[in-house]
């Protein structure tokens, strides 16, 4: 890509369009990159297959979004057409791009465009990388240093999926896609655990976080988790400073004296042998603990003060989605979790009983795509027998929908037979009518899963704000 200097000293790859169009808009990584482009003054706008919460947020943000396929002047007026991993070729917003010679390519295409020469750290994995992501850059930021972040969730601190800032460090989430992470080439690369949805097969995804991980120049620095068979495959033989994480002793950086407090922990982070900082965070559960080892680490590298990172994480207070308090409801607690895979739903259950000890604990789980495989009803068994109460719901009624409810009454009959208090819902109005009929004050509500179940939350919440307008 060009660097070419134009008349005021800005690289040419640094030039911005008037107009962006980006297609798969609500999925991660690209809303964050649509709310930076905003905020450059772009005029950004996208197609979306489902209109839900994220695209709703995107609209006040001044993004025009168009469900389905976009009008044919919206495409055909973008100096750049930015497309989501999973849009395939023969997607007729991509169909126009290739017709008129429009710019088009990734979001981290774009990102490593927008920030040359290279991306300053990039964060890859699966959830602790969202939370090591951005505790890094909400610590930059309480240390007065400005940065730019892109995230693939948002996090209230940082205004949301993204801040565009005026200081020289850029942090980015690097979401993975059927081609890998591409070579970012960013100065300090954390890599937790290998990116869903990467690569087609084990030598694919082996490629690609070879990749990701042998563009960081030998100068830089890689933090990655311990005990990762491929990522340790991917590290092997390169140049570049390798720092590794864990919960045990004997790793470069890790966590010790672990002391929990209603899921909430208090640790010490010793690096090779020495004390460095002892952090209490407020965000629950073992993942966070992780996520900060990550964070302290890569701080560390970018020379901040033992007290600014401290600071940082002992204030971060978590992403959306992410056990994420929505307030209460009539004396009920309401907390919703983006978790889709069994292990996730089974953490942050377990992390519901840790905070919330022996109060009644109501799970609402919607599942990813169109069902549930009959080999994920076992896991996801185990996982959801920790509630009180279950209900499965599958969301907004489709035809995809009808279809994959198979798998869901499947799972509802076996938790029954556990002994587990479980009903399926056909919907999310059903389950919402469900839930106002049986709750009573000192339960707790976990939302978890897919698409818009975070959305009974906020049902539930309007309730409220109209009692309260009508007293």
């Amino acid at each position: 890509m060009p660097m070419d200097r134009g008349r005021r000293g800005r690289t040419r790859a640094e030039v911005v369009p008037a107009h962006a169009h980006l297609v798969g808009i609500a999925g991660r990584g690209m809303s964050g990159l649509a709310q930076m482009l905003v905020r450059r003054g772009v005029k950004v706008t996208g197609s979306e297959r489902d209109v839900g919460p994220i695209v709703d947020r995107l609209r006040r943000l001044g993004v025009r979004v168009h469900a389905g396929h976009a009008p044919p002047a919206w495409p055909r007026a973008a100096g750049w057409l930015i497309c989501a991993p999973e849009i395939g070729r023969a997607h007729p917003d991509r169909l126009v791009a290739d017709r008129l010679g429009i710019a088009r390519g990734s979001p981290l295409r774009w990102l490593k465009h927008l920030n040359p020469p290279c991306i300053g750290l990039a964060v890859a994995g699966r959830r602790d990388a969202g939370a090591a992501s951005a505790m890094i850059g909400w610590t930059l930021v309480r240390a007065g240093l400005d940065p730019t972040v892109v995230l693939g969730r948002a996090v209230p601190q940082l205004g949301g999926w993204a801040r565009l800032g005026s200081g020289s460090h850029f942090v980015v989430e690097a979401i993975a896609g059927p081609d890998g992470l591409g070579p970012l080439g960013p100065a300090v690369a954390v890599l937790l655990d290998v990116p869903p949805g990467i690569g087609s097969g084990p030598a694919a995804t082996a490629e690609a976080l070879r990749q990701f991980a042998a563009s960081v120049p030998p100068a830089g620095l890689i933090v990655a988790r311990e005990g990762s068979g491929r990522v340790e495959e991917a590290l092997r033989g390169l140049a570049t400073t390798v720092e590794r994480i864990a919960l045990e002793r004997g790793s470069d950086w890790w966590g010790a004296d672990l002391r929990e407090e209603r899921g909430r922990f208090r640790f010490r982070v010793f690096r090779r042998g020495r004390f460095a900082v002892e952090i209490r965070l407020q965000v629950p559960g073992l993942r966070n603990v992780r996520s900060a080892l990550a964070a302290v680490a890569a701080c560390n590298r970018l020379a901040l003060p033992t007290a600014d990172i401290k600071q940082g994480l002992e204030e971060f207070d978590g992403l959306s989605r992410d056990f994420e308090s929505r307030g209460s409801y009539r004396g009920v607690t309401l907390i919703d979790d983006e978790c889709q895979d069994a292990s996730a739903v089974s953490e942050t259950l377990a992390i519901g009983r840790q905070v919330f000890g022996a109060r009644r604990l109501w799970a609402v789980f919607l599942p990813a795509g169109v069902g549930i495989a009959p080999e994920d009803v076992g896991p996801l068994l185990a996982a959801l027998a920790v509630a009180d109460h279950v209900l499965v719901t599958e969301g907004r009624p489709t035809a995809a929908s009808d279809r994959g409810a198979s798998g869901s009454r499947s799972l509802v009959r076996s938790l029954l037979e556990a002994g587990v208090r479980a009903r399926w819902m056909a919907s999310l109005d059903d389950a919402i009518s469900d839930l106002d009929r049986h709750l009573e004050p000192g339960d707790v509500l976990l939302t978890v899963g897919a698409g818009d179940v975070g959305t009974i939350a906020d049902a539930f919440i309007r309730r409220l704000s109209r009692h309260r307008q009508g007293r």
